[in-house]
């Protein structure tokens, strides 16, 4: 009994040790996770954080993908979020870079006194940018062209004028919005561009979340939406 007693202390230190390790490495494994989601966003959406010209529903939508992921990481995320850095430039294959560092508490008093309490958890992730232009290629528009007559006393005239088509983003949340039907519904909307899936696809799932509004007027042959679950 007195070994036992003895020993139980550093006994029980060693074990919360042990599930203080193990907590704080499945918070970072987590956080690496929740920084490549981040990471790949930024790269496929680098606009949304022009200086001037904002794109807040981009932007929201990054917020509400990090707090998403990062609802089972047992470790205080900052407040507000870092937004992504364009280290060097927004061109495509320029890395979009995240970098978030969250505050992880420790149930082991001595550890804690010795490494800090919280504990700085850091993870940074790199996706190389896949939206844009590349520059020294011309881009193509898709146009479509209005033709008005008119008749004086002297004649007729003829003009054409020329706009971006546009076209309506259709809301992938209200049925059918299963992954499966998504592009069907966006093609059919006149988008040319791809629906991007966050996550990737198989398996299939209900879609409760998209990047871009329903019902929003913007050009069928530039624009990409992001849906998730």
């Amino acid at each position: 009994m007195v070994e036992f007693a003895l020993t139980l202390p550093l006994l029980l230190l060693l074990l919360l040790f042990g599930l203080d390790f193990g907590r704080a490495f499945l918070g970072w494994v987590n956080l690496n996770n929740t920084v490549r989601i981040a990471s790949n966003f930024a790269s496929l959406n680098p606009n949304a954080w022009n200086v001037g010209s904002p794109d807040a529903v981009a932007q929201a939508e990054y917020v509400r993908l990090i707090q998403a992921d990062a609802a089972g990481i047992n470790c205080a995320m900052p407040n507000p979020l870092p937004p992504p850095t364009f280290p060097i430039g927004k061109d495509i294959g320029s890395p979009a870079h995240v970098v978030i560092t969250c505050d992880f508490s420790l149930i082991t008093p001595l550890i804690g006194d010795i490494l800090g309490d919280p504990l700085p958890v850091t993870a940074s992730a790199a996706f190389p940018i896949r939206s844009g232009a590349i520059l020294g290629v011309p881009v193509q528009t898709t146009t479509v062209t209005s033709t008005s007559t008119s008749t004086t006393t002297t004649g007729t005239t003829t003009s054409s004028t020329s706009t971006t088509a546009m076209c309506t983003v259709p809301d992938f949340t209200a049925n059918p919005k299963n992954t499966s039907q998504a592009p069907a519904k966006w093609s059919d909307a006149g988008f040319t561009t791809n629906v991007i899936f966050d996550p990737l696809v198989p398996p299939n799932y209900n879609i409760e979340a998209q990047s871009l509004s329903a019902g929003a007027l913007l050009p069928c042959d530039s624009t990409s939406v992001t849906v998730s679950p």
